[in-house]
């Protein structure tokens, strides 16, 4: 079931009351498994992902989960591959300059695991890059199943494929609206996430509950911070991110580097020294358990023989063999229907609910940062008073007046399209938002782009274009009448409609602004 690789990393699975996350103690559980994990990386640092299972009710976005639902988790034979098998050399124009053109190297990043999460706190712990965060995600169904291969079981049972609304999922990068409070933050989560059938006063209550038991009643209602704005610190910005899957009472909750900014609190390991010393390594007096273990594992990845020695005294030992039992017996099971028993799908907001909540945090982030949308005044007005100036009281002669009235309006549509683009930045920033969220369960994909765009239309679209069409159309020297004016307005607009929906729809396809500008200028 393992194999010996470059590098092994190794699991602990401690058993934890995880009530407040405020525990003082951890109590070390009869489970250590090895896992082999191949990676490029040997560096000293480390990080830490944990699995929580939590027993506790949950009825949470598309899922009602029942009051006696289990949690055990259980991974079989699991391979992860990244890349392409197509050789570039063979497929490919040889162009070293150009990278961008090479293909992925095609590489095995996880090598035949199996293991067991029981119910309670379990860690893995590694050197960076040995492919935790790649794991955490395969059981959390957030990987692409290309080049995945396994089977991840709960309670025994193949994984619904609601599984990733119901659990909740802690990331590395603190992800949040920072215009927003802690407690906005956590109320955003709770309103789209939680069932309808769960009254506002609950919400409000859990989220306070929550706050309080994360310790953040001192800065529940401060801003979170952006670059331009302090916030709270670092730890703080890692415990909402935290409570904010924590609304959900998550049946599982999987937290990638949960201590990173925060002061840790080291339990007793008790059998850990004893194990090691059988091997040859001495804990010394005064040495962290932990950090002794993970001295071992960097050691053991400088060294060959080292590991192979590891891998080959935890393949003998009753513990691995343990846990391969009861993985197995598991897997082995003839009952192979999907958790439809104690799953039920359901919609957990209308869509016009959906659209409220996120065309609310749109409009309040636009208000608490409204520099954008000043800019977008100011150079429209600008731009009109220019335009005036430029095409000032035309002639109404048929030459050159007809000419002139060609140009102009051809300049005004081009220039309006192009004032547009200041719809790009915001998508690129919201990007990571935007996929974390949608990836847990917050709202549909329509939803985000249609509180987007409506939000979009009256600070950065309609006001900009009144004042411009005011300005530039009677300096212009165009036909006076309210009817034909509100024809060029409502043109204008349409115009700056359309430009902003091509930069949505263009912000979809690429990453870079770079990439972004090009493309726009190709419509």
């Amino acid at each position: 079931m393992i194999e010996s690789v470059p590098c092994c990393s190794f699991m602990c699975f401690r058993q934890w009351d995880l009530e407040t996350l405020n525990n003082e103690t951890i109590e070390r559980e009869t489970l250590l498994s090895s896992i082999s994990i191949n990676t490029a990386a040997e560096q000293d640092d480390t990080a830490q992902n944990i699995i929580v299972p939590n027993r506790r009710t949950a009825s949470v976005s598309r899922v009602s989960i029942s009051e006696d639902a289990a949690a055990t988790l259980s991974f079989h034979d699991i391979n992860y591959f990244i890349g392409s098998k197509i050789k570039p050399s063979k497929h490919r124009l040889k162009l070293p300059s150009l990278p961008c053109l090479k293909s992925q190297e095609y590489k095995q990043i996880l090598f035949n695991i199996s293991g067991r999460f029981s119910n309670g706190m379990n860690a893995i712990l590694g050197p960076t890059g040995c492919g935790k965060s790649s794991l955490l995600d395969i059981l959390a169904d957030r990987k692409d199943r290309h080049g995945l291969s396994g089977r991840v079981l709960v309670d025994g049972l193949p994984r619904h494929p609601s599984f990733k609304y119901i659990v909740g999922y802690v990331v590395q990068e603190d992800i949040f609206t920072g215009t927003l409070t802690v407690r906005e933050n956590l109320l955003f989560s709770a309103n789209l996430r939680l069932s309808k059938t769960v009254s506002t006063l609950e919400k409000n209550a859990r989220v306070s509950r929550i706050i309080t038991e994360l310790g953040l009643e001192s800065c529940a209602d401060t801003r979170m911070g952006t670059d331009f704005l302090r916030g709270v610190s670092g730890g703080e910005k890692k415990r909402t991110c935290i409570g904010m899957e924590l609304v959900l009472s998550p049946k599982i909750l999987f937290l990638d580097e949960p201590t990173t900014g925060e002061c840790v609190y080291h339990g007793p390991i008790n059998d850990i020294e004893t194990y090691f010393s059988t091997l040859g390594y001495q804990c010394k007096l005064h040495d962290n358990p932990t950090d002794f273990v993970l001295d071992i594992l960097i050691d053991a990845n400088r060294t060959p023989e080292t590991l192979a020695k590891l891998n080959d005294e935890y393949k003998q030992s009753s513990m691995h063999i343990e846990v391969l039992a009861r993985a197995q017996q598991e897997n082995n099971t003839e009952n192979q229907e999907l958790l439809q028993s104690t799953i039920v799908v359901e919609a957990a907001q209308a869509l016009r609910t959906e659209i409220f909540y996120v065309s609310q945090r749109t409009l309040r982030n636009a208000l608490r940062n409204p520099a954008m949308a000043l800019a977008q005044v100011v150079v429209s007005i600008m731009i009109g008073f220019l335009v005036g100036l430029v095409f000032y009281d035309l002639k109404k002669t048929t030459d050159p007046g007809i000419q002139d009235r060609l140009g102009t309006i051809f300049f005004i549509v081009v220039n309006q399209i192009f004032s547009s683009m200041s719809a790009i930045e915001p998508l690129l920033q919201e990007r990571v938002l935007f996929l974390h969220e949608y990836t847990s369960g917050y709202y549909r994909i329509q939803t985000f782009f249609i509180a987007k765009l409506v939000c979009d239309l009256f600070p950065m679209r309609a006001i900009p274009s009144v004042l411009f069409s005011a300005i530039a159309y009677f300096m212009t020297g165009l036909a006076r009448t309210s009817g034909q004016f509100f024809v060029f307005l409502v043109t204008i607009f349409m115009a700056c409609v359309f430009g902003s929906a091509t930069c949505f729809f263009i912000s979809t396809l690429t990453t870079t602004f770079c990439e972004i500008l090009l493309l726009s200028s190709l419509f």
